[in-house]
């Protein structure tokens, strides 16, 4: 159930669910390194203390990865920012900050390599100044996070060596604070900024796929205009002329009728013959037209075998074949490859388009495949649709090469 349920994902909602987990875990440890500070320290307050810092933790974890996940949705244009929460975090942070320093005091070393309740406290600080940017990464841009850090680890620094810290300790401490603070924000900030990549790169690939389909629709428009536009205003033109012969009462009037019934049967031919060109094209085109389209949607696409010398029925069949495999292809997957291939073997034509990046359907089936079983029916053919190993998805049509003969 949840292998099905990971194959249907396309391939940026996968990412996008990995991203998400993986941020999301990070937050979730907080609890866990709270407890490590804990562990490590020499300098222990009660068990009440060590347990509201450690409940505290937790909550501030919690609302971290409600914060980031309201912060996701905005840098991907889904939401509003969490302000609320937003301050519920820094409120939070400071309440568990002044439970470290309950907790585990702010006592100097001892000497050097014991871990005293001051250092505890400034690991405590640090963690949860830490994963509060961490939780803030899709509002922090490179030089304001480098600022605060600059900012954070002055002031851990300058604390340290205003108390009765020696002064390398102080340092030191100040130091490892501005470089966690600085790896611990790439590390978020670099997945929210390849995750919005990836989606931006979605909406390019599907801007690009509804262009493809529009232009051709373009086309067929264009055209249509151009068979028509004339023909229309002729016959806009000799029906006011005999309307006006037809009051005068003029036996013209007939005849200019006559004209526009020529007219009107000349422009039905004329749209006959756009429409059987645009539905009954040669396979070689469709198969041009497809790689073209697929292509400008970033699909890379591939064509294998010979079509000449294939019967005008043949090719007009498999040419819907190719069109309808490439509408689909364009609509229910997240292809990047492609291959259509033409063969013949033993009296029959197969044209086979297989593709990667395939999605369970989602809903009812379009009529798409079954038009195209019901024609493939009358020339003796057949259809197959089958999913592959992985996301990998073939459409294959097969017809006798000598219907037309």
């Amino acid at each position: 159930m949840v292998s099905r349920w990971w194959e249907e994902r396309s391939a940026p909602q996968r990412f996008d669910l990995y991203t998400r987990g993986t941020l999301y875990s990070m937050l979730a440890g907080e609890p866990l390194v709270a407890l490590l500070i804990a562990s490590s320290s020499e300098d222990l307050g009660s068990a009440a203390q060590i347990a509201g810092f450690v409940a505290l933790a937790a909550v501030h974890a919690g609302i971290g990865v409600v914060v980031l996940r309201g912060g996701l949705a905005w840098y991907l244009g889904r939401g509003a920012w969490p302000y609320r929460w937003t301050v519920a975090l820094l409120a939070v942070t400071v309440c568990a900050a002044a439970a470290a320093v309950a907790a585990f005091g702010w006592s100097a070393p001892p000497e050097p390599g014991v871990v005293s309740g001051a250092v505890a406290t400034q690991f405590a600080v640090i963690m949860l100044s830490g994963f509060t940017v961490g939780a803030l990464a899709p509002r922090l841009d490179s030089p304001r996070l480098t600022l605060i850090a600059l900012l954070f680890g002055t002031v851990i620094a300058g604390v340290g060596y205003l108390s009765d810290w020696p002064r390398p300790s102080a340092i030191g401490t100040g130091l490892a604070a501005v470089f966690a603070y600085l790896g611990g924000w790439s590390a978020f900030r670099a997945s929210v900024w390849m995750l919005g990549i990836v989606w931006e790169l979605d909406r390019s690939r599907q801007v690009q796929a509804d262009l493809a389909v529009a232009e051709e629709r373009l086309r067929f428009a264009r055209d249509l205009h151009d068979i028509l536009g004339r023909n229309l205003s002729v016959i806009a033109v000799k029906s006011e002329l005999a309307a006006a012969l037809s009051r005068r009462g003029r036996d013209d009037a007939g005849d200019e009728m006559m004209a526009v019934r020529d007219i009107a049967q000349e422009s039905l031919r004329e749209v006959r013959e756009v429409v059987r060109g645009y539905r009954e094209v040669d396979l070689t085109t469709e198969l041009a037209g497809a790689r073209s389209v697929l292509r400008s949607a970033g699909v890379a696409t591939r064509v294998v075998g010979e079509v000449s010398a294939l019967p005008p029925d043949v090719q007009a069949v498999l040419g819907w074949v190719a069109r309808e495999g490439t509408t689909n292809v364009l609509r229910h997957s997240s292809a990047s490859t492609c291959v259509i291939t033409v063969a013949r073997s033993d009296g029959s034509v197969t044209l086979t388009m297989e593709n990667d990046g395939a999605r369970e359907p989602s809903g009812a089936s379009g009529s798409g495949l079954s038009g195209l079983a019901e024609r493939l029916s009358e020339l003796g053919g057949s259809l197959t649709a089958d999913r592959l190993d992985g996301d990998r998805f073939r459409l294959s049509a097969q017809v006798p090469s000598e219907v037309a003969s």
